[in-house]
């Protein structure tokens, strides 16, 4: 017998809506409920093994057809199950002080109703109980099977719960596996879940497309960083309430947690049992704010919010409401912290170094740069020249060339640009496509990183289209949220003859630039900065300190030739290890074995042709 879920239609649809916007979303509400399942357990003295799976897969278009989400904890009895589909119903045990993330019995029936429709099972006692959800369009009304609910199996199978959801809603688009196991690491309300030794995050991920079959384990580790705040202790004005800040500070800028849940930057603000939001304040267009993240934990947020001040959390579930006066006074006391923190930041960024790099030595650095860049293109062919970019005063979305002729079956990059401004109300998200099914993109997303040069006015990224067969023509169209889309029209031709001496356009490198940083306490001695393309040579750091100067004095020598070539050696060789294993990902559990292999064999290339080259350096004084 069908069932009406016991709540308002217009009701369960809106919050549905605002609950889940992407299939991220839901599976955050799924797995978190599974997370509260085992915490619940573990406070009773009973460990399990804390396993975490999640299945999905992707078809064409981006769109996902199941999503299944399954923990081994406690399960349901045939009478949770039931209060479980109400809404509003307290399952959780958040009210009952249990250390747990639910507040409101949200999460489960928005999740399936969002997505499409759902069955769960979950075994209790040795006791099976099923049922399905679905939203009727007829009645339009949200409904379960009574029928299944009622006919209770015993079972000999492990407690635990699945939730298996064929998806329905054709705006839920699911990114490559890369792209979407990065989310799932990265986002806030996860990265305790992600982090902990007691939890194993599982993903199972099929690309029907592409005919293959990813698995690995979701995992996450903080940034690096000093602790320039340990724990501070500030209370509240008016309430009373105290709140624990411990703040760090990263040798190199943090993606920005502004209008994004997966941005590293930022104070994560916390309860003792959830992460409840990430943000930078005031300070989140401070390009000097992005080397700051930590945590605020306020316990009488948690207190409040057993007692009911539902308010205090956005109602769509992506934070807290900062227009609530509490939330409000919680802001105001973080940001008197971040302040000078921030300012001394700006001020040290400004600060010119102690020596500048002479005009000879850059000139020296642009031609090991090429030299990088020539070693990278060996090692991923289809890498070739950029487009010329715009100015940084555009105003739009822009894409670059605007009109271009591909070659078949060869790769040709574009790029897109966007004004910081259009970046700061629609995000750095752009959607790729194409309406030629013989011109294809070979990414359907691309994420804006700031510009090399013009960091503060102008963010970009690029991709790659191919052509199938000659004389076909087409439009590639890139979108950033509601703003006004860029097009490229695209024609697949042979190549034109190039007339000797033209310049046709300007490279852009895997490698931009190699800086010497002056970052005090580094944790690392170099970096590469994919979102710039720098290699950071961290002077200060206690094995370089002392060889190699602010200006690269020192770098002439023979111990500092040796040293220069091992860190830029070091630097480049990783981030190319790292891309090959993202374009050819090894067989779960083999991932740190297949990366080092990976190094062993970059280094073995590059580091003798980067020896000589640095070897090679005249003598400072007689650099032409």
């Amino acid at each position: 017998m069908v069932k009406q879920i016991p709540i308002n239609p217009m009701i369960v649809e809106q919050l549905s809506k605002a609950t889940v916007r992407t299939l991220v979303d839901g599976i955050v509400e799924l797995v978190t409920n599974s997370d509260d399942s085992y915490r619940r357990l573990e406070e009773k003295g009973r460990e399990k093994n804390g396993r975490i799976e999640i299945y999905v897969d992707r078809k064409k278009g981006s769109l996902c057809e199941w999503l299944i989400v399954k923990d081994y904890a406690e399960g349901m009895t045939p009478e949770k199950l039931e209060k479980a589909l109400e809404f509003a119903s307290a399952t959780s045990g958040f009210s009952e002080g249990k250390n747990v993330r639910g507040f409101f019995g949200r999460g489960l029936k928005e999740t399936i109703l969002a997505l499409g429709e759902g069955e769960i099972s979950t075994v209790a006692n040795g006791q099976l109980s099923k049922t399905k959800i679905w939203y009727d369009p007829k009645a339009k009304k949200p409904q379960y099977d009574d029928d299944m609910l009622k006919n209770v199996q015993t079972s000999s199978l492990t407690d635990g719960t699945e939730v298996r959801i064929r998806v329905t809603n054709e705006k839920i688009k699911i990114s490559d596996y890369e792209s979407f196991k990065e989310r799932l690491s990265k986002h806030y309300a996860l990265r305790d879940i992600n982090s902990s030794k007691k939890r194993e995050i599982y993903l199972h991920f099929e690309d029907m497309k592409r005919k293959k079959i990813y698995e690995g384990l979701i995992a996450f580790a903080y940034p690096s960083g000093n602790r320039i705040v340990d724990g501070r202790l500030v209370s509240m004005p008016y309430y009373g309430d105290k709140i624990k800040v411990t703040v760090y500070e990263s040798p190199v800028p943090l993606d920005t947690p502004r209008n994004t849940p997966y941005g590293l930057a930022g104070i994560l603000i916390r309860t003792k049992g959830a992460i409840l939001d990430n943000r930078l304040f005031k300070f989140e267009n401070d390009p000097a704010a992005l080397f700051f993240f930590g945590e605020a934990t306020c316990e009488g947020l948690e207190e409040r919010l057993r007692s009911g001040e539902t308010e205090l959390i956005d109602f769509n579930r992506s934070g807290l409401e900062w227009h609530n006066e509490y939330c409000q006074h919680l802001e105001k006391e973080i940001e008197k912290i971040l302040e000078p923190l921030v300012l001394a930041k700006k001020k040290a960024l400004e600060k010119k170094p102690e020596k500048e790099l002479t005009e000879p030595t850059k000139k020296w650095l642009r031609s090991l740069c090429s030299l990088l860049n020539e070693l990278a293109k060996k090692e991923f062919e289809d890498i070739e020249e950029l487009p010329v970019e715009p100015g940084p005063d555009i105003q739009g979305l822009v894409l670059k060339p605007e009109w271009a002729n591909v070659q078949k079956d060869r790769p040709r990059t574009l790029s897109v640009y966007a004004p910081t401004e259009l970046v700061q109300s629609e995000g750095n998200t752009v959607k790729i496509e194409s309406n030629n099914t013989d011109i294809k993109p070979q990414t359907e997303e691309v994420k804006l990183a700031r510009h090399p040069k013009y960091a503060e006015k102008l963010w970009y990224s690029y991709f790659k289209v191919i052509g199938k067969n000659e004389g076909v023509e087409g439009i590639v169209t890139a979108t950033l949220g509601n703003s006004a889309p860029a097009i490229a029209r695209i024609k697949v031709a042979p190549p034109k003859e190039k007339k000797r001496g033209k310049i046709t356009g300007r490279k852009i490198g895997f490698i931009s630039d190699i800086i010497p940083d002056e970052t005090e306490t580094p944790t690392q001695r170099t970096f590469y900065d994919k979102n710039t393309g720098i290699i950071r040579i961290f002077i200060k750091f206690p094995s370089v300190v002392g060889i190699i100067g602010s200006a690269l004095e020192g770098a002439e020598t023979p111990a500092g030739r040796i040293l220069l070539a091992e860190l830029v050696g070091e630097a480049f060789c990783r981030e190319l290890a790292r891309l090959k294993i993202e374009n050819n990902p090894a067989p779960p559990g083999a991932e740190i074995d297949a990366f080092n292999a990976e190094m062993n064999k970059l280094q073995s290339k590059a580091l003798l042709p980067i020896q000589k080259f640095v070897f090679n350096r005249k003598p400072v004084g007689s650099e032409a």
